[in-house]
């Protein structure tokens, strides 16, 4: 199915109704984007979305109808691409249902949900730390008044993202993500939008007679990442170097293609940064791209581009390791160096 995503980008895909005069809401532009994070708990809608994404190698596009019932349930049907048409993935609070129509199974995963909305589970309070917030002039979304949130990093002075909220209902309308070098690289856009009062409920039925997979196995996330790193049953690493405002956020270990991985997730409250290491395979994330050779200090490494997400990739001591961020490859090489002594 596709994600988000931890990932996860877009040109805009229609014209905008024109311009609109500014309407500064009463509260800071902080407020509102906390209000907007937490109105699908209140708000039950239907709709389409349309997730746009530029990379170096390839455009992807994913379309998908959206039935939402505050506060936990939904359900996404695909419409594009082609592949994964008449698929669906239903949400019912932390557990979530991938239904493969052509496979007749059901993968089943624990707080998996793909994220419609700013920052899903983000740390609001790294993200203040790190982020001015702004308001822009209002504009219109599918004929809706929207505000116009303008977040830009503290340390770089570079807009990472824009966000566009319903005047009326503070529900996000549209979101625009930027690379490193300031191109955009995500939009997420309603193309319809359609507040209801209710929804039945057999539309988050998942359906009967289908095979029932388990998700990847994970170990039970933690915030101490020293403790994970302990437990991860080989003599694992963490990086001694971040970019300013990155912290630590949870750390747990994982099940890819049958090797015991260790995964540690660092954020500044938008953008992301996953190290992963095994004892098993150099391979995670370069099946469906074109890698790049290049190297960490004296070891022997490969990169490829996703949108605004970067993988690099490299062995040293024994171990497996591969960064995930949306930085820089200059910042990847530099984290990367400082994973062993």
């Amino acid at each position: 199915m596709p994600k988000r995503a931890n990932g996860a980008a877009l040109v805009l895909a229609a014209a905008l109704i024109g311009a609109a005069p500014v309407h500064a809401p009463a509260v800071p532009p902080t407020v509102l984007l906390h209000e907007a994070i937490a109105a699908p708990k209140n708000l039950s809608y239907v709709g389409e979305i349309q997730v746009l994404r530029f990379g170096s190698q390839k455009t992807a596009a994913d379309v998908y109808r959206i039935e939402h019932r505050a506060p936990d349930l939904t359900r996404r049907w695909f419409l594009a691409p082609q592949s994964y048409y008449g698929d669906s993935v239903i949400s019912r609070g932390e557990t979530t249902y991938s239904i493969d129509v052509k496979r007749n199974k059901v993968v089943v995963a624990q707080d998996d949900a793909i994220d419609d909305q700013v920052a899903e589970d983000d740390n609001f309070a790294v993200l203040n730390a790190n982020y001015n917030a702004s308001f822009a002039p209002d504009d219109f979304v599918e004929g809706r008044r929207v505000h116009v949130i303008l977040l830009t990093n503290k340390y770089t002075g570079q807009m990472t993202m824009r966000i566009k909220t319903d005047a009326k209902t503070n529900l996000v309308l549209e979101k625009e993500i930027y690379a490193a070098n300031g191109a955009l690289s995500t939009q997420e856009r309603f193309e319809q939008i359609r507040y209801v009062q209710q929804i039945p409920s057999g539309i988050f039925d998942v359906p009967k007679g289908m095979q029932h997979v388990d998700g990847p196995s994970r170990g039970l996330p933690s915030s101490d990442l020293q403790h994970v790193i302990a437990a991860a049953g080989f003599k694992a690493q963490g990086p001694k170097y971040l970019p300013e405002g990155f912290t630590p956020v949870e750390g747990d270990v994982i099940d890819i293609k049958g090797v015991r991985t260790l995964h540690l997730l660092y954020s500044d409250g938008i953008r992301t940064v996953s190290l992963f290491q095994n004892q098993g395979s150099s391979d995670i994330g370069f099946e469906n791209f074109k890698a790049t050779d290049t190297k960490v200090e004296k070891h022997e490494a490969k990169y490829t581009e996703d949108g605004s997400t970067l993988l690099l990739a490299w062995s040293e001591s024994g171990l497996h390791f591969t960064l995930v961020g949306e930085l820089s490859l200059a910042e990847l090489e530099k984290i990367a160096a400082s994973v062993v002594p």
